[in-house]
C-alpha cells in the first residue's frame, strides 16, 4: 500500500476565490463569496471633473460672447452717436447764443403819417333796395416811415393793416403789401386806404351835417403790422408788433369847393 501510494500524482486545485483576473472573468452576484459592486462618481475624480467643468464653462463662455457681442457693439455705437449729437447741439446752442447777444438787434423806429385825403365825397342816391341814402366815395393816402438801427440784420415788415372808423362805424380798410428795410437804412412807404361808393345811411348825413360844420368831421384812423429780425432763420427770430392811431379832422373847403384835413395827431400805441 505503500507503493502504490508513490505512484499517485499530487494535484493541487486552486480556490476561484484567491485568484481575481478581472479582464477574464465576471462575479455573478448571486455568489455568496463575490465581491460587491462598487460605482465610482465622477467627483471621485478630480482631473477629469475639472476637465469636464472647464470644458463647459469655455463653451458656455463662448457662446454667450458670441450671443452678446453683437448687442454690445450695437448699444455702445447708439451711445456713442446720442453723445455726439448732444455735445453738438449744445455747442451749436451756444455759439447761436453768442452770435445774438453780440449782434442783437436794436427795436426799430416806427412813424406814421397822414399824407392827405385826395378824394371824400359824399352823393346821394339809392342802394339796390330802393332806399335812399348817401354813398361815400374816399381816397387817403398814408406814409409809413421804418428806421432800421440794425448794422447787421435786415428789417421785414409783415402786410400792414390800415382801418377808417367814424366812431364805431369801420367804413374803409386795406392791406398792404410785404416791405422791407435794409440794415442802417431808414425808408419811407406810402399806403394808401379808401373806398368807393359805400352806402353810409344814416351816418352819411351825420357826416355831412359835421363837414359843414365848424367843429368839423372826426375821424380815426388804425395801423398794426408786425416786424422781425430774421437773424438764424426761424430759430432766432425777434417780432415786433406795431399799432398807430391817428385822429383826423376834416373840414369843407369851400374856396377849393373839395374836403380838406384841418388836422392830425398820431400816436404809437404799442
Amino acid at each position: 500500500m505503500e507503493r502504490s501510494d508513490e505512484h499517485y500524482s499530487n494535484y493541487f486545485v486552486q480556490s476561484p476565490s484567491t485568484v481575481f483576473h478581472p479582464e477574464y472573468e465576471f462575479q455573478s452576484p448571486t455568489r455568496s463569496d463575490s465581491a460587491p459592486l462598487v460605482l465610482s462618481s465622477v467627483n471621485e475624480f478630480p482631473m477629469y471633473s475639472d476637465f469636464l467643468k472647464n470644458s463647459e464653462n469655455n463653451i458656455l463662455y463662448e457662446d454667450d460672447k458670441k450671443m452678446l457681442t453683437p448687442s454690445q457693439t450695437s448699444n455702445s455705437g447708439w451711445w456713442i452717436v446720442l453723445q455726439i449729437g448732444w455735445r453738438f447741439l449744445v455747442s451749436f446752442g451756444v455759439a447761436l447764443l453768442v452770435f445774438y447777444i453780440a449782434t442783437q438787434p436794436p427795436h426799430p423806429n416806427i412813424s406814421f403819417r397822414i399824407g392827405r385825403f385826395n378824394q371824400f365825397i359824399l352823393e346821394e342816391g339809392v342802394d339796390s333796395h330802393g332806399a335812399l341814402t348817401k354813398f361815400l366815395t374816399c381816397n387817403c393816402s398814408t406814409k409809413l416811415i421804418v428806421d432800421n438801427k440794425s448794422n447787421v440784420f435786415g428789417l421785414h415788415i409783415h402786410p400792414p393793416s390800415i382801418k377808417l372808423f367814424f366812431g364805431p362805424l369801420n367804413f374803409a380798410k386795406a392791406q398792404g403789401t410785404k416791405l422791407y428795410a435794409s440794415s442802417h437804412e431808414s425808408r419811407t412807404f406810402q399806403l394808401d386806404i379808401g373806398t368807393k361808393n359805400r352806402a353810409m345811411y344814416g351816418a352819411g348825413r351825420e357826416m355831412e351835417d359835421m363837414l359843414q360844420s365848424r367843429a368839423g368831421l372826426p375821424l380815426i384812423l388804425r395801423m398794426s403790422l408786425i416786424s422781425d429780425f430774421r437773424v438764424v432763420w426761424n430759430i432766432i427770430n425777434p417780432k415786433y408788433h406795431h399799432k398807430v392811431e391817428c385822429l383826423l379832422l376834416l373840414a369843407y373847403n369851400e374856396r377849393q369847393n373839395q374836403v380838406t384835413m384841418i388836422r392830425e395827431k398820431c400816436r404809437l400805441v404799442s
